[in-house]
């Protein structure tokens, strides 16, 4: 995550006259509803219907942290403080969980709060100073903070000892990005 990636990412313009594709998914959405886009009245049933098994699983045992990081990771969207709750239960059962501490890291980056983003995210560089995904954080929480010189060089890091990984080639897209910026905006 970065305000980069997030500035590159903006919603568009979208076309009024688009429509949806004419293809076997999503006729299937069609003709659950009134014939037109997914909503409230016409998402699919099945859908809801693994999200209340997930909950009911959940809350049948609650202890089980497989059951619980599967519901919480659907609650992120809609439920974020809920989704937090069930998080911190799984760390208490184990506070080594580098994914659970790296789910956290990323909500709270999108809620805004970067400094305990970046609490959560030094939970994993302390468990696993290696972790590459922790490592792209720490820039993308540089930069969040208005230091993009220090978002750059981790980035360029990154790219120059990682180029054939997935992080490596993110981080090096965002080099390129940070170059093409003007000089005043930067």
């Amino acid at each position: 995550f970065s305000k980069t990636t997030k500035e590159s990412n903006r919603e568009t313009a979208v076309n009024s006259q688009a429509q949806m594709p004419d293809d076997d998914i999503h006729s299937k959405m069609r003709s659950q509803g009134n014939g037109g886009s997914p909503s409230k009245s016409n998402v699919m049933q099945d859908a809801v219907a693994k999200i209340n098994n997930l909950k009911a699983d959940y809350e049948k045992n609650p202890g089980d942290t497989t059951k619980a990081r599967l519901y919480a990771d659907v609650l992120i969207a809609h439920k974020p403080d809920e989704a937090i709750k069930i998080y911190e239960s799984i760390l208490k059962k184990g506070s080594r969980r580098t994914d659970i501490l790296l789910q956290l890291t990323f909500m709270y980056f999108n809620q805004g709060d970067v400094n305990k983003a970046e609490e959560y995210n030094a939970r994993v560089l302390n468990i696993d100073n290696s972790n590459l995904i922790a490592k792209f954080n720490t820039a993308g929480l540089a930069q969040a903070k208005g230091d993009e010189k220090r978002a750059k060089s981790i980035w360029q890091d990154l790219a120059n000892k990682y180029p054939d990984s997935e992080v490596g080639k993110l981080a090096a897209n965002l080099v390129k990005q940070l170059d093409q910026k003007p000089a005043q905006m930067r």
